[in-house]
């Protein structure tokens, strides 16, 4: 192994601890959030930091603290760390963290900084600068923004002096002060007044690094419930990490997975060690961790370096493609699908540290040295060729992702491909007609202006992963449906489809991409049924591996229960989420046909969620009235309007956790009371536009509460836009944590009474309602109430009585024109209070300044609210804005000297302008 992976380093050169590497394409790869609670060995840097941060400037507005290092020292999480420091949180105005790595682009990281204001202000100006394509604007933008502020900027991944350019227009802006943290391995990259605060990391010290391998070996377990020549051999290695966080962490996790001497001697003894080139390298650490994968988890691994550095993965796409290659294999007899198998190989490498995650946590990213890993025990197998380049695309080559390559003839020597990833390649037919690719598995084409679809990718009869979202490709011809191994397809929406689509038998993910390249959804696939060749919904009869979710549109353009069967929707056994969709119509005809059409769309048992829209039918087909559907976790009907009664077979179905009703006027939802329990599981109930009546359950009293039950497991209620509940009894609804009312007249004259004793009550939102103040002895039963919104009640004049909530954190009080009475007493856990459009309210409690722990506070559009109050703002105060109130008011907390300017001038972040609408 060892002499093998000697050839490898000295046939192609692969790896170089000391080389920049630069990849063909960049994509965002850091972010401000970071996955360390806590941080090793580095406390007199983030000292050395923070003082620099809040300390002056020395060069006009702008200073910069440059933090070098190494790959995998520690750069990027020290500047994440500091950056999310509560005291920088409190100082700046404004932060922006940006990852500029080896592709240098002013426009990007300009437009990243003027999105940092206005995803954190809600003043921001209506420019459009999103749709600009002008770094002018963009500028100009910013320089706007910055007048007056304090702002932070963190450059991560610098690798060219490029970046100095971005300093041009932020030494123009009249900012308060402006702080940049750059991090880089090169120290040439900077500017020679940059020496001043510059941060050198190196290696952590002994002690610190010993704890930080103890947590990443031992995790939860007690490291002194284990030998101590156990602790004697982690000392040894640990002696060969360099101090690299990046390399301790990776063994670390090594390490833990078998806590025995044995197993930590035979790494401790590894001839990997040998392979170090220089005092810094940690790459033999490393590769130690890779060779001690399983067989199946090294292939999938090496496969992530396929695509360039800073790329970001989405799971279920790579998951995709291992499948595609054969990493991943049927589990035999358990019910377990390669997908599931997938997503626990990802999970591994992820604990591993083989991968990092990123947010959304539907990405994942490889650090730079994992990628270089990745290539370097790949055997050659893995290439990424870029234009101009003065190698060969060697015979060993299985994976190959080129950009900008004009002829691929010339260069490759391989014939046996099986992924091919394109970027912005010329001549795609020339590429794919090349013997190399009669094999491939997976075919990635990006970047391209491709209209027309390549007949050569209908004779790649391999193939089972095809991405064609970044073409300009609107339709695919009848000879794509020979691939009959395609597994993903991921295409640009609309197009027009195959009369023999449903000849793709294996087709499992099928997604649909809109024009501005932003995922239509990734999992729901969309298939519009019209009467013409291509359209139909017998399409889909064999497409019995689709997963995910499922939504047929346009359902009024099939007429018999015949037709719909031929989509033999009781078939597919992998659709967890189904859309049956109608467009409108009173047509008495159509309504007749609707039914039978909806009889015909019998899902699979295995269905967990459906969603009706727009059915006309008055029957409710029989499937959904027997408990075959047992796996059934939610139910959404919408615009369903012949239906007057939902059956009581609904309210047995055992996993039901959710049930939307949505525009269906009055409706009876039918109860037996010959069973205990109706809804047994159903914990989330939301009724618009609708009047429910629940019959058919006794009463509950106090001798049969706890026979009977209806919605015994209640936890969100939300009612908007209806004439009212019948049938449910409140008080029993203990469970309740979330509780929505929304302009339902019928309760005007039982709140707030009604609320008395839900003590699970966490969020409470009422809106449209009568009400005039609060019964003490009703808010004193929400113990857990935490958030409240009171919006457009026109009757409210008074807060009196909500001093009795003891656990109310967030108050927002909406359009409610008559309010301006506060309670008499403080409320003293109040973190937030916000105040919008309440046309009589004109001034704040006098015992505001008494609250500890407010955070925020927010008056907006109260034209009579005239002044602050005399005793001051609570010291705990970080946000304040004020927007179209009393002008002079307005006036007062602009101009030095006066009372309100010296009140508020400390707050961090605050404003009190006008607000554009």
């Amino acid at each position: 192994m060892l002499e093998e992976l000697f050839d490898q380093i000295k046939l192609n050169g692969v790896y170089d601890p000391r080389e920049q590497h630069h990849s063909p394409q960049n994509k965002l790869v850091t972010t401000s959030s970071t996955n360390e609670r806590k941080i090793y060995g580095r406390d007199y840097e983030i000292k050395q930091l923070i003082k620099f941060l809040k300390g002056p400037n020395f060069d006009g507005n702008i200073s910069v603290a440059p933090i070098i290092g190494l790959g995998g020292i520690g750069k990027t999480t020290l500047a994440q760390f500091v950056f999310n420091n509560g005291e920088i949180e409190k100082y700046f105005d404004n932060k922006a963290w940006v990852c500029v790595s080896d592709h240098f682009d002013r426009y990007r990281i300009t437009k990243e900084m003027v999105d940092s204001f206005c995803t954190s202000n809600t003043t921001c100006s209506s420019f459009q600068y999103g749709s600009t394509t002008s770094l002018d604007l963009l500028e100009r933008e910013l320089r706007r923004y910055l007048m007056g502020k304090k702002f932070l900027l963190v450059l991560d991944d610098v690798w060219s002096d490029a970046w100095q350019q971005l300093l041009t227009p932020l030494q123009s802006a009249k900012a308060q002060a402006i702080k940049v943290i750059v991090t880089c391995r090169d120290p040439k990259v900077l500017r020679s007044t940059d020496e001043e605060n510059k941060i050198i990391l190196k290696g952590l010290c002994d002690r610190a690094y010993w704890s930080f391998f103890v947590n990443c070996a031992f995790g939860k377990k007690n490291p002194g419930n284990y030998s101590q020549t156990l602790h004697d051999i982690g000392k040894s290695i640990v002696g060969k990490l360099k101090g690299s966080p990046l390399a301790a962490k990776t063994v670390g996790k090594l390490l833990g997975r078998v806590l025995t001497e044995k197993h930590w001697k035979d790494v401790l003894d590894s001839d990997l060690w040998k392979l170090e080139t220089n005092a810094h390298d940690i790459m033999p650490a490393l590769a130690l961790s890779y060779y001690h994968l399983p067989h199946h988890l090294q292939l999938c691994f090496v496969f992530c370096s396929v695509f360039p550095k800073n790329h970001l993965y989405h799971v279920n796409d790579l998951i995709s493609m291992w499948i595609a290659n054969g990493y991943i294999h049927e589990s035999g007899n358990s019910s377990k699908t390669m997908n599931d198998t997938g997503e626990e190989y990802c999970h591994e490498l992820l604990e591993m540290c083989f991968f990092d995650k990123y947010n959304p946590k539907s990405m994942i990213r490889m650090h730079d040295l994992m990628h270089d890993l990745a290539h370097l025990v790949s055997h050659g197998e893995i290439c990424i060729y870029e234009s101009g380049e003065d190698k060969e695309v060697t015979k060993n080559v299985r994976h190959l992702c080129t950009k900008d390559l004009t002829a691929l003839g010339l260069v490759c020597k391989t014939n046996n491909l099986r992924t091919l990833v394109l970027y912005r390649v010329g001549d795609v037919p020339t590429f794919l007609n090349h013997e190399a690719c009669k094999k491939i598995r997976v075919l990635v084409i990006s970047g391209s202006h491709m209209q027309d679809f390549p007949d050569a990718i209908a004779h790649l009869k391999h193939l089972q992963y095809l991405d064609l979202t970044s073409t300009r490709i609107k339709s695919i011809p009848e000879s794509l449906c020979r691939l009959y191994q395609l597994r993903v397809l991921k295409l640009r929406y609309p197009l027009i489809l195959p009369s023999l689509f449903h000849n793709l038998i294996n087709l499992q993910n099928w997604c649909m991409y809109e024009d501005d390249h932003k995922v239509f959804d990734e999992r729901w696939l969309k298939y519009h049924v019209k009467r013409e060749r291509g359209y139909v919904v017998a399409q889909l009869s064999n497409m019995n591996e689709l997963r995910g979710e499922l939504s047929i549109m346009d359902l009024e353009n099939i007429d018999s229960m015949e037709e719909a069967m031929k989509a033999k929707l009781k078939e597919k056994r992998h659709i967890k989420t189904l859309g049956l969709v109608w467009n409108y119509t009173m047509d008495s005809y159509k309504q007749d046909a609707q039914e039978e059409v909806l009889e015909g769309l019998q899902p699979h048992p295995n269905l967990e969620r459906i969603k009706i829209s727009c059915y006309m039918g008055s029957k409710i087909p029989s499937w959904l009235m027997t408990v075959e559907l047992h796996k059934l976790r939610k139910i959404c009907l919408v615009r369903c309007i012949n239906w007057t009664c939902l059956p009581a077979a609904l309210g047995l179905l055992p996993s039901l956790e959710k049930l939307h009703i949505h525009s269906m006027e009055n409706r009876t939802v039918e109860c037996s009371d010959s069973v205990i329990e109706m809804f047994p599981s159903l914990k989330q109930l939301v009724l618009s536009n609708v009047a429910i009546s629940f019959k058919g359950m006794s009463t509950p009293s106090s001798s049969s509460v706890g026979r009977r039950k209806l919605l015994p497991l209640l936890q969100y209620l939300k009612l908007r836009e209806s004439d009212g509940t019948h049938g449910f009894h409140w008080p029993i609804y203990t469970t309740l944590e979330q509780l929505y009312i929304r302009n339902i007249p019928s309760l005007d004259d039982q709140l707030p009474r009604r609320l008395h004793g839900l003590s699970s009550l966490t969020r409470l939102e009422l809106s449209g309602a009568k009400i005039k103040t609060f019964p003490v002895q009703v808010m004193a039963t929400l113990h857990a109430l935490g958030w409240l919104k009171l919006e457009d009640c026109k009757e409210l004049l008074s807060l009196e009585g909500l001093q009795a909530l003891p656990s109310l954190e967030k108050l927002y009080i909406i359009k409610c024109p008559k309010f301006r009475l506060w309670c008499k007493e403080e409320m003293t856990k109040l973190l937030e209070i916000s105040l919008d459009s309440c046309q009589d309210l004109e001034s704040l409690p006098a015992w505001l300044y008494r609250l500890p722990l407010l955070k925020q506070l927010s008056i907006k559009h109260c034209p009579k609210f005239h002044s602050l109050p005399t005793d001051a703002l609570p010291s705990s105060l970080i946000k304040l804005n004020i927007i179209e109130c009393d002008p002079g008011l307005m006036e007062r907390c602009q101009q030095k000297g006066y009372p309100e300017w010296l009140m508020i001038h400390q707050i961090r972040k605050r404003s009190y302008i006008s607000e554009d609408i």
